[in-house]
């Protein structure tokens, strides 16, 4: 797979921290992952077989992004990988109050 560039989702993530409550910036950060994702499926640029997704794991609440084949479903790749969210699950387990 060749680089994806990332130039032209500069002007849907916002430069500048916004103000305000943990909620609202969290409701902003979503929000951009959504249009970012949107763009870059809409462009094309990661082929037509495949698409972007995001989800929060249940475990982590995390935000996961996949590149996934859209015929097979098969993920072809994961950001964080697998074996990071299990270690963010471990760690929440032993510092939960973290």
């Amino acid at each position: 797979m060749g680089q994806l560039s990332v130039t032209g989702l500069r002007a849907v993530v916002s430069p500048e921290p916004q103000q305000g409550t943990a909620a609202h910036n969290q409701r902003g950060g979503a929000q951009a992952i959504v249009s970012a994702v949107h763009v870059i499926n809409q462009s094309g640029l990661i082929g037509a077989d495949r698409e972007v997704t995001y989800s929060k794991d249940s475990a982590t609440r995390q935000l996961v992004i996949q590149v996934v084949d859209k015929q097979s479903k098969e993920v072809i790749v994961q950001w964080p990988s697998e074996y990071a969210l299990q270690l963010a699950q471990e760690f929440q387990k032993e510092y939960p109050d973290l």
